[in-house]
């Protein structure tokens, strides 16, 4: 997420931005997006609504922004889940399992996700459909890095030269973003998986042959 400086270019957000934004995400969570106006997200943050738009711009871009910081958080947690590459103990088809695995778990265990959806479940799947442009691109290349990290690490990586391990990673990475921002966008819908090892034989079926290149 970034903000207008005020000198014709954007910033990334700083620690006021991030407080205003979890303010906005208690709100929103209580209210559903519907009930939620920029009154009661200056209220709860205990600033003026112009300070509040100043900052963060009008609702849709506050729900934009607030979207984006929880998609980025969701997948900062999920990288923390990973076992080191140089561990004797790192897989390459676990790896990939793990990737999914936390991606649908942190999603089932967000506290704003779950909330918004208990609210105001139509208008919250609304909201994430729509702001899908404003954060695809960010996942694509999260995901693009750990495929091309899974590649360098893996010993039975194919041959590729430059331009195509560059190419591939995020031809790979905007597949399976799409697919894993779908999953936060219809957290209860197909594919359908409730356990970990439902979880990881989809991850074997589906994102393993796509990933690894061998």
């Amino acid at each position: 997420m970034t903000r207008n400086s005020g000198r014709g270019g954007a910033q990334a957000p700083d620690a006021e931005d991030i407080r205003l934004l979890e303010a906005a995400a208690s709100v929103f969570a209580e209210r559903g997006i519907k009930g939620a106006s920029t009154d009661d997200i200056a209220r709860s943050a205990g600033v003026t609504r112009v300070t509040l738009y100043r900052r963060l711009g009008p609702r849709e871009q506050i729900l934009r922004a607030l979207y984006a910081h929880e998609a980025q958080r969701l997948m900062m947690s999920v990288n923390a889940r990973f076992t080191p590459f140089e561990s004797l103990e790192w897989d390459p088809v676990r790896h990939v399992e793990d990737l999914l695995v936390g991606t649908v778990f942190d999603i089932r265990r967000s506290e704003l996700l779950q909330r918004i959806v208990e609210v105001d479940k139509l208008e919250a799947m609304a909201m994430l459909a729509g702001q899908s442009d404003s954060v695809l691109g960010a996942i694509t290349e999260i995901v693009a890095e750990f495929v091309r990290s899974t590649w360098n690490a893996d010993v039975h990586t194919r041959p590729m030269d430059a331009d195509e391990f560059e190419t591939l990673s995020r031809e790979v990475g905007s597949v399976v973003g799409r697919f894993l921002h779908s999953i936060a966008v219809m957290p209860d819908g197909p594919p359908l998986v409730e356990t970990e090892d439902e979880i990881r034989t989809l991850a074997r079926r589906v994102l393993v042959p796509m990933i690894l290149q061998r």
